[in-house]
């Protein structure tokens, strides 16, 4: 009898894939204060006119939606970074289906409304890492691993955590080079160009 033994599934710890993500932009670039009014709040990564949070997961609260605000308010264009392949080993996002660059997604027991959060952000990207990638530095990955959520609707968009979400991702960006490109200025149609 022959024994299948599960496939394991790894990762980087978060703090350390964090660090990972904003090594792609120049040390002056990370961790920028932004102040507004007499508050200020700390981006990730600011470039030109985009701000890029970094999540561990997809489990959002409603400061997500504060935080959007208050940099939308200043003026930027807001990408989240989340990783969700641990998501997807564990089941609760599944990609339903392809079509070229485009995925469809169900999540089951979302954490928080996408359908919501496309509707209300017009000056905000998410952005999900659903592959993970070899080494430690992203830039070295030349395979696909974002994709950026263009639609969502879940079977209450009214509340906060619905029961249900389904989305459409496009792989625009789809690399750590690709994205670096977006945060420097290049329209998303013109990512793949040299």
């Amino acid at each position: 009898m022959l024994f299948r033994r599960k496939k394991t599934f790894s990762q980087c710890p978060g703090d350390q894939w964090i660090r990972q993500w904003q090594s792609i932009v120049p040390e002056e670039n990370r961790n920028v204060p932004i102040t507004l009014g007499d508050e200020t709040v700390v981006a990730y990564v600011q470039m030109k006119q985009f701000v890029m949070m970094i999540q561990d997961g997809l489990l959002m609260e409603s400061a997500f939606f504060e935080v959007c605000k208050f940099f939308q308010r200043a003026g930027y264009h807001v990408i989240w970074l989340m990783r969700c392949s641990q998501d997807i080993h564990n089941g609760y996002l599944k990609p339903l289906r392809s079509s070229g660059a485009r995925k469809k997604w169900l999540w089951k027991s979302p954490t928080t409304n996408f359908g919501r959060w496309t509707t209300d952000n017009f000056e905000a990207s998410i952005l999900l890492q659903w592959q993970e990638y070899e080494g430690e530095d992203p830039l070295a990955c030349q395979e696909r691993i974002l994709q950026r959520v263009v639609w969502a609707e879940s079977d209450d968009n009214t509340r906060m955590i619905p029961g249900r979400t389904e989305f459409q991702t496009t792989d625009r960006p789809g690399t750590a080079a690709e994205l670096l490109k977006w945060l420097r200025g290049a329209s998303l149609n013109n990512l793949g160009a040299e």
